[in-house]
């Protein structure tokens, strides 16, 4: 693998790649809310695009709520439907973890960060367990690197050519919070977002909806030039499919599937300095 992470600080991570050229393109696959453990959850759909990340050895990031943990024996959530064969046991909650353990361990290579998301945190309020960390815990055991996310951070981008030709993006993530009303849609989280956090790529899942906005801040440097900054806020939906159930009693329609690629490219400028472009794309 051409790239490596590491935590600088509580809620913050480097994530480099090293030996680009110029022009060169590294990508970043971001997900959230894949509910792996649902019996709703589209696993084809899902292991073919880790599949994708895995054959061109792209960093995963999961942005929480990778799992979905709702069948608990007193959680009020639970549903029949929604619980797996193999989960209906009477530790319910060590044996999901265990199998995403087996299930996620062809893809060790590839991901790179696990967060929390509203799911995970509820397990951990309420039954003093840490799903992501005992997750995470259990693919570093079979050799990963990936590292343990908490409901927000960031994690800064580091493309490298040698140590003089270098250039960096900052991604910002959160879960998410809120409902997306059906108007909205989440996009009015985007002005909120950018007058409390300052990054290039704002990534963030929980409403199970999927939109990309473009934003440009014009800034002035230290040289006394102005210059053009880009900005991507990207939402990721699921991999859960609902169309039945709380879901449709609440008057929601269905939900697009599937995450985002991040596309960085290396610009190597002597006049201008050296510059990263970004685009994203559906997975």
């Amino acid at each position: 693998m051409d790239w490596s992470i590491r935590q600088t600080d509580p809620h913050a991570y480097r994530l480099d790649f090293s030996g680009l050229k110029n022009n060169d393109r590294k990508r970043v696959m971001l997900l959230s809310d894949l509910h792996w453990d649902s019996a709703q959850c589209n696993r084809d759909l899902l292991k073919r695009d880790l599949d994708e990340a895995l054959e061109t050895g792209t960093p995963v990031i999961l942005v929480g709520d990778t799992f979905d943990i709702m069948q608990g024996k007193f959680d009020k959530r639970k549903s029949a439907k929604s619980l797996r064969p193999e989960h209906q046991t009477d530790n319910y909650i060590d044996t999901v973890i265990d199998d995403a353990i087996d299930w996620f361990t062809p893809y060790v290579d590839v991901l790179a960060m696990v967060s929390k998301g509203n799911h995970e945190t509820s397990w951990e309020k309420y039954h003093d367990t840490d799903v992501c960390a005992r997750f995470v815990s259990g693919l570093k055991r079979n050799k990963s690197s990936v590292l343990l996310g908490k409901y927000w951070g960031f994690v800064q981008l580091g493309l490298i050519e040698n140590p003089k030709n270098r250039v960096s993006k900052t991604l910002f993530f959160h879960h998410g919070a809120g409902g997306g009303g059906e108007i909205t849609r989440g996009l009015i989280d985007n002005s909120r977002t950018r007058g409390m956090y300052m990054a290039d790529v704002f990534i963030s899942g929980h409403i199970h909806r999927r939109n990309l906005d473009e934003n440009i801040v014009y800034s002035l440097n230290n040289s006394g030039t102005v210059t053009a900054r880009q900005q991507l806020f990207l939402r990721s939906s699921t991999y859960k499919i609902e169309d039945d159930g709380y879901h449709a009693e609440k008057g929601r329609g269905p939900r697009p599937l599937g995450g985002w690629w991040l596309e960085l490219r290396y610009q190597r400028n002597s006049d201008s300095g050296n510059d990263c472009t970004m685009r994203a794309y559906q997975t």
